[in-house]
């Protein structure tokens, strides 16, 4: 029979023991609790921005992944490429999502279980201009028509005409696509600017050109906005999980408005 030493000794071997296993479990299982999350992100503010052009801000679309995914203990880290090749990536794997994107655009991918905002397709004047919008033959009597290459500006009546590739409209790449067309607009070289109206509108006034522009039409189609997520990665479907939760709650508590109205918006849930 040990000796009452020996006992104590033994004692505190298995409690040292047991402090080490703890630390190693706890040393080792943090990585694989915590992810690091690589999304795809382009200039589509107040959606999506690029820091560098916006004062630090990566869109309210960002600042949501941001605080919905730090909430189990992941980060988020945002690669800037155009729209269409992050779209790209992120169906390939090779990025863990994108921030913004059309579901009918990817059906492929993984998303929370509803959208994260309301987009509307809007057509933008030089103030004091007299064309309007009123469906394909306003279309072909525009004399020149800006857009973004490769962007899906949903309504049929409108991508059946975009699609047909017409000499009136001006589709552009590159870097500041939107400040670009919005300064071909005032400049009097475009007709119409055509864009989501909160993304437009965004733009305007950071540019101080707010009280240049007017709305000259709208389409009838409204569609969902959503933060998407790679359909190569099998933590997808957890990742949009959290995100859905997590987003409830901050609606209930208040911190998504508090987060919209750092962008001057609405939640799109009251719209």
């Amino acid at each position: 029979m040990p000796t009452k030493n020996e006992q104590t000794k033994q004692v505190l071997k298995a409690l040292t023991f047991s402090a080490l296993c703890i630390s190693f479990i706890t040393l080792f299982a943090t990585p694989v609790l915590s992810d690091t999350l690589r999304i795809a992100t382009d200039e589509w503010c107040p959606y999506d921005c690029i820091p560098s052009q916006n004062q630090g801000k990566v869109g309210y679309l960002g600042d949501l992944l941001i605080e919905t995914l730090k909430a189990k203990g992941h980060t988020v880290e945002f690669v800037e490429v155009s729209y269409s090749r992050g779209l790209q990536l992120v169906r390939e794997g090779k990025l863990d999502g994108t921030m913004a994107c059309y579901r009918e655009e990817a059906p492929d991918f993984v998303y929370p279980d509803f959208a994260l905002g309301k987009s509307n397709t809007t057509f933008f004047s030089l103030k004091g201009s007299n064309w309007r919008y009123t469906g394909k033959e306003s279309l072909e009597q525009a004399k020149l028509i800006g857009v973004i290459k490769g962007y899906d500006y949903v309504d049929p009546t409108v991508m059946a005409y975009l699609n047909q590739n017409p000499k009136n409209v001006l589709a552009i790449t590159g870097e500041k696509p939107l400040e670009r067309l919005l300064e071909m607009l005032i400049n009097g070289r475009l007709t119409a600017v055509i864009e989501d109206k909160i993304v437009l509108q965004y733009k305007a006034q950071q540019m101080g050109r707010a009280n240049q522009i007017i709305v000259s039409g709208t389409t009838d189609v409204t569609i969902g906005v959503y933060t998407s997520f790679s359909p190569k990665n099998p933590k997808s479907a957890e990742y949009a999980k959290i995100v859905s939760e997590e987003t409830l709650k901050m609606r209930e508590d208040g911190r998504l408005q508090k987060l919209l109205e750092r962008y001057g918006i609405q939640d799109w849930k009251a719209e």
